[in-house]
């Protein structure tokens, strides 16, 4: 009798494993991904890390508590010790240095530790 369950659990198991992969073939075609485009494109290279640049752009508050972002050329830069004129709605200047491989809690934009600003 013990060889009769091993024989019929295959002979049960193997139609139902059989059937899995059927998929009635169809002429249609999948649907095309859907495009994605970009309305700004950045106007200069990235920063070499700890290279000093200076950038024109609106100030914004983070995602993140206590965080300011500079949106210029089509980038994003992580303000670092923000001198008092940099406030959120703010067109400003901004002279500093790239750090892209610092760690930080604003988790947005590239790093700039701020050395110089002032009002566009």
């Amino acid at each position: 009798m013990r060889p009769f369950v091993p024989a019929a659990a295959t002979a049960v198991a193997l139609p139902l494993l059989a059937a899995c992969g059927d998929t009635p073939p169809t002429d249609r075609m999948p649907p095309a991904p859907p495009s994605v485009s970009s309305t700004t494109t950045p106007t200069s290279p990235p920063a070499k890390p700890g290279e000093e640049i200076t950038v024109r752009g609106t100030v914004a508050s983070g995602v993140e508590p206590n965080c300011l972002v500079l949106s210029a050329g089509g980038r994003e830069y992580l303000l670092l010790e923000p001198e008092p004129v940099l406030k959120p709605g703010v067109q400003a200047v901004v002279r500093g240095r790239t750090h892209p491989n610092q760690a930080t809690t604003c988790m947005q934009g590239t790093p700039l530790r701020v050395l110089d600003a002032w009002r566009a």
